[in-house]
Order: C-alpha cells, then sequence, then structure tokens
C-alpha cells in the first residue's frame, strides 16, 4: 500500500486540471496514491483524470452521477484515503517535482509534525508571479512568541501541504463542531497544530496557486453572517485556547495573538461594518 494519498476534488476543471495532475505523477517520492474526485463534471475533467489513471496506477477516479456539493466532495476524499499521511490538491494548482518529498522529508526528521506546509506561489493568469509566500519558521525562545509568530505568518495554502491523517480526522470532528462555517475553516483547522507547535514548513516544496478565468464556486455573506461567523470562529479559537496544558498566565498573554488571528482569519472588522452599512442604506 503507498505511504502518502492525494486527494484532487475536481468540477469543470478541464482547462487546469491536466498540469496538476501531471506534477503529481512526476513527483520525485514516488510511493504515492492520489484519488481524483470528480464531481459531475460538464466538461472534460473526468476524461483528463481517466486518462491518467490508465496509464499509471496510482491514479484512482471516482466519478460521482450527481453533483454533491464542493464540501461533501472536498472533505470525501479524506475519508476515502487509507494512509497515515494524506494532503489535498486543488486542481488548479501545481507543484515541483520535490514537492512530496521534501514535506515528508520533514516527518521523517521530527516525529512530533503533523502538518508540513509549503511555500506557496501566487501565479497571475498570464503566468507571472503576484506574490510568494515563504514558511518563516520561528525563531523565538518563549512558546508564547513562537506560537503567536506562526499563528500571524503561516500561509493558508498550508492546508495543501501534508498532513498526518489520523490527527486531521480528530482535528476536523472536534473543530466543525465548534464553528460550523465553510469559511475560513482551514485556518480553524490548522490552528491546533499550530497551538501545539507541531506544524513545519519547507520553502523547497513549491506549490503554485493559479488564478482561474473565473470563478466555479463564489459566495457573497449578507452582513448577520458575517457577524456571526466572527463570533463563532472566535469562540472556537478560545475553546481551543482553553483545553490546552498550559499554565493560566500563557493562555492569557496568548489571547491578544487569537483575537487579531479571528479578526483577520474570517471577515475582518472593517469589511463586515461596510456591508453592513451597505445594506442598510
Amino acid at each position: 500500500m503507498a505511504k502518502i494519498t492525494i486527494g484532487v476534488p475536481v468540477y469543470n476543471g478541464e482547462a487546469t486540471l491536466e498540469r496538476s495532475l501531471e506534477s503529481l505523477r512526476t513527483q520525485t517520492y514516488r510511493d504515492i496514491e492520489i484519488i481524483v474526485s470528480d464531481n459531475a463534471s460538464t466538461d472534460c475533467s473526468a476524461e483528463i483524470a481517466q486518462s491518467f489513471a490508465d496509464r499509471d496506477p496510482r491514479f484512482r477516479v471516482v466519478r460521482r452521477k450527481t453533483n454533491v456539493g464542493p464540501v461533501p466532495n472536498f472533505f470525501s476524499l479524506l475519508e476515502m484515503a487509507e494512509t497515515d499521511l494524506f494532503m489535498w490538491r486543488a486542481d488548479d494548482d501545481w507543484s515541483n517535482a520535490e514537492y512530496i518529498a521534501e514535506l515528508k522529508a520533514k516527518f521523517d526528521a521530527d516525529g512530533r509534525i503533523r502538518l508540513a506546509g509549503p511555500e506557496a506561489v501566487i501565479v497571475r493568469r498570464d503566468g507571472s508571479i503576484a506574490n510568494v509566500n515563504s514558511f518563516v519558521a520561528p525563531w523565538q525562545r518563549l512558546r508564547i512568541l513562537r506560537v503567536g509568530h506562526v499563528l500571524m505568518n503561516l500561509n493558508a495554502s498550508s492546508i495543501y501541504g501534508l498532513w498526518h491523517k489520523p490527527t486531521l480526522m480528530e482535528i476536523l470532528s472536534r473543530t466543525r463542531a465548534n464553528y460550523q462555517y465553510i469559511w475560513a475553516w482551514d485556518h480553524m483547522a490548522m490552528l491546533p497544530v499550530i497551538l501545539s507547535e507541531s506544524v513545519t514548513g519547507s520553502n523547497l516544496a513549491k506549490l503554485y496557486v493559479g488564478q482561474p478565468d473565473a470563478a466555479r464556486y463564489s459566495a457573497k455573506e449578507p452582513a448577520r453572517i458575517m457577524w456571526e461567523m466572527r463570533g463563532a470562529f472566535r469562540r472556537a479559537c478560545f475553546a481551543e485556547l482553553w483545553q490546552l496544558d498550559w499554565p493560566l498566565w500563557e493562555k492569557l498573554l496568548l489571547a491578544p495573538y487569537l483575537l487579531r488571528y479571528a479578526n483577520v482569519r474570517v471577515y475582518r472588522f472593517w469589511k463586515t461594518v461596510r456591508r453592513h452599512i451597505r445594506q442598510i442604506v
């Protein structure tokens, strides 16, 4: 059995899927299984995925007859995986050939690691680089400052890094009960491994985050829901904090970091205020 499973959810991703899957097929770390879950695409996504499965037994394609929605399709891949190490891959992202090897090396080097994230390279539609979000390891001697540093600097694309699957499953069962929204679920999922200092990263693992021509999924929440999300996210953050086996004084000193984390990871305060004003005038 493979040592690492990569789950690729796709819906109408024919424009970018082949590049994404090819970057997985050519990884230098070979002991992998790639599961592509096609969510009843109306384009050639399923056929593209099947062409990889026909040529490489490490690929497996799940073809849904009806669209179950992006969220169930995304999380179903985690449930399909039978390995202890797992990662998601967006159908419009791709990576360098050493991506998995570099992240797996982080697990091999430190048994405490539960998430190893990449450097995220944001690529414009014309192929130019818009931004590079590197992993900056904490250097501070105090635990509060180290955790605070990672809270403020870990990039969102780390959710597409390499996870210890049992830990991720346990985190999701707990955090999804406390925070039942999809927006910012990735930051909520990463919070426990940040607090436990079991997350790291490698800037030798490059995740290229593409920008498609048009969004396939979009949502514009009313201000009331935005306020609810902010409150729920903040409460869930502090639920994670209070369960830590830390002295009370450390928890209290970390609280300002968590308040800032909650403000910037969901909907920012002033963005929510502006939408509220637009809806009432």
